[in-house]
């Protein structure tokens, strides 16, 4: 389930994201896995972990799909 405001015009905000960063999206994809998992005893609890896990997937995908090149 997206939230609209992620999604404005054809293209989601993370895609913009990536397109913009290229290579650097890992990092960005790095340091939000940081920040979720940082925060999730203080603030979302298992929200946070779901997102540090999403953007984990990310960096997963991201590294493995440079690595097949």
């Amino acid at each position: 389930h997206k939230a609209i405001h992620y999604n404005n015009g054809d293209i989601e905000a993370i895609a913009y994201i990536k397109q913009q960063l290229g290579h650097e999206f890992q990092a960005y994809c790095y340091g939000a896995v940081l920040k979720y998992m940082h925060r999730f005893k203080y603030k979302d609890g298992l929200q946070d972990l779901k997102k540090a896990k999403w953007y984990l997937e990310k960096l997963i995908e991201k590294t493995k799909g440079e690595n097949e090149e």
